[in-house]
């Protein structure tokens, strides 16, 4: 046995492990000796599941297969979902490499500590420590070839973030074309809608003049009758009277039409400007019915809770008159 020196404890130079070293685990790895001193990493489950660049390939493979079923934002969402991922995945590929780094750092003071111990010793103590010595420059190979593969697994997430990064600008541009294309399609609905309001009101204004003229052709025509009664015989003014009984009926018919259709116009345009109403009046609208307020609306409250007014609205015109003194409601 070789015997050391009681001056070496004096003589090793104790090099601290700085303190902004960052490690990836907690605790040292766990190592085996197989064949021609060749050191291997003991196999160890990773409670966390697949790592994340396997995630983020199936879920890209399962995007293209479902993006034919999938709207445009929902695939402009997957898109983005996966570029996060792969920028989550390159950050960890930073992280491990600054690991690796600190990882070479702490090899070299191991295997210089081991150097210097080499040179003080002698016999059985100094082949553990070139033994030690083999393991350490092991060590180094392998992280290098750790090194060497994470580098091309850095340069894959970086060619896979630029895929997912122009995809997602795709599917950008694709949502911007489809909001245009609604845009459009609801600029001409709302153009097919004001043209069909302007036909409507051009109906309308034609129903009127024309309502007028025949009005006015059928006052024509009485007064001629009323002429030719007085310059014709009794017999032949009987007969006129009773034609003028049968156009005073159409008259009235007319009218009676004329006005229901008014009514009925004015009813549709205030039925389209409140069509937020809470209450609507149902019943015959003639001299002596009664009329029914009735709740259209889930959020209308109790008519014994509300009070009522009353006005008077014209057939033609839009001015409305107060009529006083009724307010209640006979339930």
């Amino acid at each position: 046995m070789t015997k050391i020196s009681p001056e070496f404890g004096d003589q090793m130079q104790m090099e601290a492990v700085s303190a902004d070293v960052s490690f990836a685990s907690n605790q040292f790895p766990k190592y085996r000796i197989g064949a021609d001193n060749q050191i291997f990493d003991e196999a160890k489950d990773d409670p966390k599941g697949p790592p994340l660049k396997e995630v983020v390939a199936q879920e890209t493979a399962h995007l293209v297969e479902q993006q034919k079923r999938l709207s445009v934002r929902d695939l402009a969402s997957k898109f983005d979902k996966n570029l996060a991922a792969a920028a989550k995945l390159s950050d960890e590929a930073k992280l491990r490499e600054v690991a690796s780094l600190e990882g070479h750092v702490l090899l070299k003071k191991l295997r210089d500590a081991l150097e210097a111990l080499r040179g003080r010793l002698a016999g059985r103590n100094k082949e553990d420590v070139e033994k030690a010595i083999s393991m350490v420059e092991a060590l180094a190979v392998k992280l290098t070839q750790k090194e060497g593969e994470l580098i091309q697994e850095k340069f894959e997430v970086k060619k896979l973030a630029n895929f997912l990064k122009q995809a997602s600008e795709d599917a950008k541009k694709l949502v911007s074309q489809e909001r245009s294309f609604a845009c459009a399609e609801i600029e001409s609905a709302r153009a097919v809608v004001q043209r069909c309001g302007e036909a409507l009101e051009e109906e309308e204004r034609i129903s009127q003049t024309s309502g007028k003229q025949e009005l006015e052709k059928l006052l024509e025509e009485v007064q001629e009758s009323r002429r030719i009664k007085l310059l014709h015989q009794p017999s032949k003014v009987i007969d006129m009277e009773h034609e003028l009984q049968a156009l005073r009926i159409q008259i009235r018919e007319k009218s009676i039409i004329s006005v229901k259709l008014q009514r009925e116009l004015a009813m549709s345009k205030r039925a389209q400007e409140n069509q937020s109403c809470l209450y609507e009046l149902g019943g015959c609208e003639s001299l002596g019915s009664s009329l029914q307020v009735q709740p259209c609306s889930a959020e209308a409250q109790e008519l014994s809770k509300c009070s009522v007014q009353w006005y008077r609205i014209p057939t033609e015109g839009s001015r409305r008159e107060i009529i006083s003194g009724i307010h209640s409601i006979i339930s």
